[in-house]
Formats: structure tokens, C-alpha cells, sequence
């Protein structure tokens, strides 16, 4: 009976020693892999606390827009933009396709390591490496389920297949369409422009235009055939 007790009382000690340990590991290692990414509003908000300093930034490529002011270093300078519109200026290394050499895809994902730095009271990143993230494979829909459903849509990156059209806003401002046999649906800036009637397979993220309408913003193009 004593021995019974005993073996049992080692494996109690035995499962809380291994349980205790797992804990400690799932610390040790996820937790600060969470804290090593600095957001860029972070950067932007207290750039003396970071001027100087090494991290590794997570963004999107956003090529010369939503530039923050004049570029620091010259004018190859490009920009790092969250999924807020915080932006900021990165200079050294610029984002490259791997096998073509061409530039990266406009808002593609970013893994960044770099110094930050300082210019006309502005932080920019001095970029050492940079890994072009490969986004999830998008969802397929039609205009009318955007449309019909734009709450539900809202902030979610879709794919489009449809046809470029070009319109005017409420503001007599001129404005891109994409057109398929359910609806017609507002895309904003490209990364190339097309002429009319061009059929496109599009990757996007579905937010408000300025009257509240759902649009298609931050637009990558994954293929286009001319008619």
C-alpha cells in the first residue's frame, strides 16, 4: 500500500515538473516573439524612444504613397504603411521580386529589420532586411455580395474577376469600376493603369469611400487581359 502511495505521489510530482515546464517554454518562446515586432505607429508617436535603435517592423509595401512629408535620403526612398495608414519613410534595401528582380507587388506584406533613424524631426527606417510575405490566397466573390452585404465585407481582402470601367462620382470626379454580370463596384488607385474594357482579376480590401459606399482600396492586380 506504501509503495502504491509512493509510486503515485512521484508521478503527481513527475506531471506537475512536466507541466510547469511546458508553461515555461510556451513563454519563453511565444510570447516574446509577439514583442519583438514594433508597430509603426509606435515609431511614428515617440521616435527619441527608438532613434538608434534595431527592430524588426511589420507593414505593407506602399511604394511612394501615403508618403509622410519629403523622403529622407533620396528619392529611391520608399514607404512601410499599416493597416491604419500610418506611414513612414524606409531607405536602403528596396522591396524586389526574388526571381525577376522587379518591384515588390503595391501593399504587399513586409517583414522588416532596421535602425531607426531621424530626419527634419521625421523617423525613418534604415532598412538591413527585408522578407516579402506571401498573402493567404484571397477569397473569390462577386460585386453584389460587396454590395449587397458591406458591413459584412468591410475590411476583408477579396479577389474580383471582372471588367474595367470608367465612371464619375457624385462630385463630378473621375472614377474607376470594376464590372461583372451582377453589379459595378468603385476600385481606387492601381498599380498600373489599364485602358477600358480590360478584364481583370483583382485583389483588394473592401472599405467606405468618402459617402460611406463600399469600394475596393489598396488594389493588387493579378492578371489583366486587354481586349
Amino acid at each position: 500500500m506504501q509503495i502504491w502511495e509512493t509510486s503515485k505521489m512521484i508521478k503527481s510530482k513527475f506531471f506537475c515538473y512536466l507541466l510547469t515546464v511546458v508553461v515555461l517554454i510556451g513563454f519563453s518562446t511565444i510570447a516574446p516573439a509577439e514583442e519583438l515586432v514594433t508597430p509603426i505607429a509606435d515609431i511614428i508617436a515617440s521616435p527619441d524612444a527608438f532613434v538608434g535603435k534595431f527592430v524588426s517592423v511589420y507593414g505593407h509595401y506602399s511604394g511612394w504613397k501615403n508618403a509622410p512629408g519629403s523622403p529622407p535620403v533620396s528619392r529611391s526612398d520608399w514607404v512601410l504603411c499599416d493597416e491604419n495608414n500610418q506611414a513612414i519613410y524606409c531607405t536602403g534595401t528596396i522591396p524586389q521580386d526574388s526571381e525577376t528582380g522587379a518591384p515588390e507587388t503595391f501593399w504587399r506584406p513586409l517583414s522588416i529589420l532596421a535602425t531607426v533613424k531621424v530626419a527634419n524631426g521625421l523617423p525613418y527606417l534604415e532598412v538591413k532586411q527585408l522578407r516579402a510575405i506571401k498573402p493567404a490566397v484571397e477569397k473569390m466573390v462577386s460585386v453584389a455580395q460587396i454590395l449587397f452585404s458591406p458591413i459584412e465585407m468591410q475590411g476583408q481582402q477579396v479577389g474580383l474577376l471582372g471588367v474595367l470601367a470608367k465612371g464619375y462620382g457624385v462630385k463630378g470626379d473621375r472614377l474607376y469600376l470594376l464590372a461583372d454580370p451582377t453589379g459595378a463596384i468603385k476600385i481606387g488607385r492601381m498599380p498600373k493603369l489599364y485602358p477600358k474594357g480590360t478584364i481583370l482579376h483583382i485583389r483588394g480590401n473592401v472599405i467606405s469611400d468618402e459617402n460611406g459606399l463600399p469600394m475596393i482600396d489598396n488594389v493588387e492586380i493579378i492578371s489583366a487581359k486587354v481586349n
